[in-house]
């Protein structure tokens, strides 16, 4: 098969671009290498593995225009490229619209016009459902917890989009669902919880599990925000790659869903249980600096995953402990780099 990746040199571009060239099919990669961080790492690891590079910005309606176009039938387009920055949405919440919102609309016009045959994955966000605060939680001595949601957030949740990058995540999300229902195309949305594993590099404000990670690992000092109490679910890369591929194997069952790929609450984790693993798994004491808990921070953040499992036959292959000792390895490997 012939795939296109967008993001193809950011965290889960990446490593879907391996995945599918691992796995003998064409990849090309596109991306406007607005990432510094790890961008030129991973730009080399992809082409050495074979896949094609073409710089495209997706904010750019002329520049996706002529990309899809002109580079002939595909039978997947695999949509990663996205700001995913919290603090910049802020900040920056224009940038945040184009890139996010606009750019998925300029590659959904791209899909319907010159790509009606081919599958369209968009990775979308928890954000969509918003702060939670009509569901009940109890706190504990390590953490938060829903009270009555044992699974999680399902599909089902009423959506709140309650930031800039929810709005802007929340309405590419939107736009793929609707893309599917007026023009019949082969859209589906995935909606991911946290991510973490090789080939991220993170920072302060984005991949707060490979950042604390590596702070931990260096035995630098480093901030976090608020009790340490709040709990996230996460999901190791290759789990994600996995899912990916699986709503293109199986886009005649999932066409116009939106699914939750996430590590589910078997996974889910706080800041604070976090940090003791981390201790654990490295020998150091980790040197978090406490500050105020960001606005608009949730406390209790985990996916309802059974509809993956249903429909895709999927669920998490790795635990969080296997999943952070492939992470402290490859981090070992790559300290100059990050």
């Amino acid at each position: 098969m012939r795939y296109v990746i967008t993001g193809a040199t950011g965290f889960v571009g990446t490593n879907l671009c391996l995945h599918f060239l691992e796995n003998g099919h064409e990849v090309i990669g596109i991306d406007n290498r607005y990432k510094n961080i790890g961008s030129d790492a991973n730009l080399k690891l992809i082409c050495d593995a074979g896949a094609t590079y073409h710089h495209v910005d997706i904010r750019n309606t002329n520049d996706v225009f002529h990309f899809f176009s002109r580079i002939g039938d595909v039978d997947a387009i695999l949509h990663a490229a996205a700001q995913v920055a919290f603090k910049c949405s802020i900040e920056n919440p224009r940038l945040d619209f184009e890139i996010n919102a606009l750019g998925t609309f300029n590659l959904l016009e791209a899909l319907r016009l010159y790509q009606e045959s081919a599958i369209f994955v968009t990775a979308s966000t928890n954000q969509v459902y918003g702060n939670l605060k009509q569901v009940p939680i109890q706190e504990y001595e390590k953490r938060f917890d829903f009270v009555d949601m044992p699974y999680g957030i399902p599909e089902t949740a009423t959506l709140d989009f309650l930031s800039p990058y929810g709005c802007s995540k929340g309405t590419a999300d939107q736009y793929t669902l609707d893309y599917s229902r007026t023009y019949n195309l082969k859209t589906v949305v995935t909606r991911f919880g946290g991510i973490y594993g090789v080939n991220q590099y993170s920072y302060e404000d984005h991949g707060w599990v490979a950042y604390m990670s590596k702070m931990v690992l260096q035995n630098k000092e480093f901030n976090r925000f608020g009790h340490g109490k709040q709990v996230r679910d996460i999901l190791y890369i290759s789990d994600i790659v996995e899912a990916l591929d699986m709503c293109v194997k199986k886009i005649d069952v999932v066409k116009g869903e939106a699914i939750n790929i996430a590590g589910g609450k078997n996974n889910s984790i706080s800041v604070l249980e976090l940090l003791d693993l981390l201790e654990d798994m490295t020998g150091n004491k980790e040197k978090s600096v406490v500050n105020p808990m960001r606005k608009g921070d949730k406390v209790v953040m985990y996916l309802d995953i059974r509809k993956a499992e249903k429909l895709l036959n999927w669920k998490p292959k790795y635990n969080i402990r296997e999943g952070i000792n492939k992470l402290l390895e490859w981090s070992v490997e790559h300290e100059l780099e990050l």
